[in-house]
This record gives C-alpha cells, sequence and structure tokens, in this order.
C-alpha cells in the first residue's frame, strides 16, 4: 500500500509539473504572436538591419526582449516609435533633434503633442528667417553689394540713436546725410572687432553728452555738413586746414573731450589701427581733415604725464 501511495503522489506532483509548462507554453506562444523578430520588423517598417541597430545603440529605439535562443522580438511599442521617427525625418528633423524631442526610449508622448512643440520651434525659426529675408532685401535695394563693403546695421549705432531719440537722428539724418551713412558705415566696421570696453563706453558718453547739449549738437551737425562737402575738393584746397582748425577748437571749447577722461597707453596700438581703419575709408580731401584735426585738438603738449594720453575721438 505504501508503494502504491508514493506511486500516486509522484504522478499528481508530474502532472501539476506537466500543467504548470503547458500553461506557460501557451502564454509564450501568445506573446510570441504579438512579436516579431527583427527581419521581418525591418521589412514592415521600410528600414535595414543597420539603421534599427544603430537606433538601439543610440538609444533612440528600447532595446527589444529576446527569445530563449537570442532572437529580438519586436511588438507594437517599438513599431510606434519608429513610425514618429520617420514622420520626424520627413519633416527635416536629424536624429539628434529627434531623440531630444521625443525624450527618452520610454516617453510615452503621442504624436501631437511631438508636432506642437515642433511646430513652435519652426514658427520662431520663421520668424528668424524673415527677419534674416527683411535685412538682405534691404541690401539689394541700395544696389550692387560687394563683399568688402559694411552695409549690416551697427548694433553701436542704434544704441546711440536709443540716447539721443528718433527726432535727433532725423535731423542727423536730414542735414548731413552724407556724414550719418559713414557714420553707420565705420560703426558697423568698429563692431566686428573685439575693441577695448573704453571704445564702448565712449560710444554711449558721446550720445548722452549730445542729449544733454542739444545746442552744441546742433552746431556738431553743421561742422559734419561742412565736412562732407570736403569730398569734391582736392586735399590741397585751404578750406580743409581752415575747417580742421575751426572743429577742433569747437570740440576744445564745448567740455566734450573731457567726458572721456585718460586712458592709459596699453591702449595706443588699438587706438592707432583703429584710426587707420576709420581713415581708410575716407576720400583723399577727408584723410587730410582727419590727420590736421587731430593735430590741432591734440598737439604734443597735451600729453599727459605718466605717458599717458586723452582719447582722441571725432
Amino acid at each position: 500500500m505504501l508503494r502504491v501511495s508514493l506511486i500516486y503522489a509522484l504522478k499528481n506532483k508530474i502532472d501539476s509539473a506537466l500543467g504548470a509548462w503547458f500553461i506557460l507554453y501557451l502564454k509564450g506562444g501568445m506573446a510570441m504572436e504579438n512579436r516579431i523578430k527583427i527581419g521581418d520588423f525591418v521589412k514592415l517598417t521600410g528600414s535595414t538591419l543597420k539603421t534599427v541597430r544603430y537606433y538601439h545603440k543610440i538609444g533612440l529605439l528600447p532595446k527589444p526582449e529576446r527569445t530563449a535562443s537570442g532572437y529580438r522580438l519586436y511588438g507594437p511599442g517599438e513599431l510606434n516609435r519608429m513610425r514618429l521617427i520617420k514622420h520626424l525625418k520627413s519633416l527635416g528633423l536629424d536624429l539628434k533633434r529627434i531623440k531630444e524631442i521625443l525624450g527618452g526610449v520610454n516617453n510615452n508622448a503621442t504624436l501631437q503633442e511631438v508636432l506642437q512643440l515642433l511646430r513652435s520651434e519652426l514658427t520662431l525659426d520663421k520668424k528668424n528667417i524673415e527677419e534674416r529675408i527683411e535685412k538682405i532685401d534691404k541690401m539689394l535695394n541700395q544696389g550692387t553689394v560687394h563683399l568688402d563693403q559694411d552695409s549690416f546695421e551697427s548694433p553701436t549705432f542704434q544704441k546711440m540713436a536709443a540716447i539721443l531719440g528718433a527726432d535727433q537722428i532725423d535731423k542727423y539724418a536730414q542735414t548731413c546725410p552724407e556724414i550719418y551713412n559713414q557714420h553707420q558705415k565705420l560703426y558697423g566696421i568698429l563692431d566686428d572687432f573685439q575693441w577695448s570696453e573704453h571704445y564702448q563706453n565712449s560710444f554711449r558718453i558721446l550720445a548722452e553728452f549730445w542729449k544733454k547739449h542739444p545746442e552744441q549738437y546742433e552746431i556738431a551737425l553743421d561742422y559734419a555738413a561742412r565736412c562732407a562737402r570736403l569730398a569734391s575738393l582736392s586735399e590741397d584746397d585751404p578750406e580743409i586746414e581752415q575747417l580742421a582748425r575751426e572743429t577742433a577748437e569747437f570740440y576744445k571749447s564745448i567740455g566734450l573731450l573731457d567726458e572721456f577722461g585718460e586712458f592709459d597707453t596699453q591702449y595706443a596700438p588699438l587706438n592707432s589701427l583703429r584710426n587707420k581703419m576709420i581713415v581708410d575709408n575716407l576720400t583723399p580731401a577727408r584723410k587730410k581733415f582727419e590727420q590736421l584735426y587731430q593735430q590741432y585738438l591734440y598737439p604734443e603738449s597735451d600729453k599727459q604725464p605718466g605717458g599717458k594720453t586723452r582719447t582722441k575721438f571725432k
């Protein structure tokens, strides 16, 4: 009897084990029905083995489950992820940007959410592109533009205009348009380089001074208009020296030079280079005027103790 009981007990254990194994087998089969191997996944998504493996490597696709024998298995989640990737690629996005938009491999963002984010970014890009096109059209309307000419708007000039105000800037442009356009160009040249902070502040100081002294500003505009007319003269015309002397005396008399103070001799090479770049863009008569103006404005006797010199500006 004992032997029979043991046989029945062993049979029951075997039946239970077989039953459990059979249930797991069925569940595994059902799971397999919702999964496909990588070959079918590649065909279904219209991609390549190399592409899919690369997406796994960079974290764009989650690592798939594997069978006991090591085959990759792909389901609805991977298919939807691949679908989103293809949609975003068709919109011109690279893989790095797509990964940023989709987030991690476990991100469950819907296509609607992703497209809303993308639309916001493209709207901003569109605005920037339209602004660039507007600048290009403005330059083209000015006529033929050579690469060595400065036709871009100067941030420094815009800052000065903001301090002076629209009325004063309009008056400047109407009184001496030649000098107005020339100053825009020269400021644009200077803005292309990283000059010292001293030069950055000098433009602000100048604009603030003219704003506080509108009467002197009016006189300065008259001198600028006379200076513009020098372009039609030869460099030997005596009017050039006379205007240079008068202009220097005017700037000395109004106290503008005191606003700039002094700067160390370490700025001298930059000052010389900056002035050379400015003069190179002038006509021969204007070059002669600038040379004489600087001589009258800063004679050698104005050298300061300690090897310092005043800022030269006009």
